[in-house]
């Protein structure tokens, strides 16, 4: 069952995160995947995406709320900054280390991308 102690025993990085965020944060992610269908790797990728969560909301917090964006070039001599569009279907899991495990698991379970 994903609980808070579960998360920070998985992900060490957010030992001193806030419980309430991280509770939060697990809510959030029990109401996108479904227990039925993920069985066995439930747990875990609750946890990956509870982790992608609290990770995105630092950066966006960091950029003052503003797009976050994969930086793709960058020039010094008269500045100048290209930025990656996010694949479709990624809905941005692939902007941290936790949304691309919960990706991974996603494939593993066999979910694809949905096309609605």
């Amino acid at each position: 069952m994903p609980t808070i102690e579960a998360f920070k025993g998985r992900y060490p990085e957010f030992e001193r995160a806030d419980d309430n965020t991280i509770g939060f944060f697990i809510e959030d992610a029990k109401q996108e995947i479904d227990e039925r269908q993920w069985r066995h790797l439930y747990c875990r990728g609750v946890l990956a995406l509870t982790a992608h969560f609290i990770a995105m909301r630092k950066r966006v917090s960091e950029n003052a709320g503003g797009p976050i964006a994969l930086l793709a070039s960058e020039s010094v001599g008269e500045l100048s900054a290209s930025y990656a569009i996010p694949p479709n279907g990624g809905e941005a899991y692939h902007l941290t280390a936790y949304g691309q495990e919960y990706l991974r698991l996603r494939n593993l379970v066999g979910i694809g991308v949905m096309v609605v």
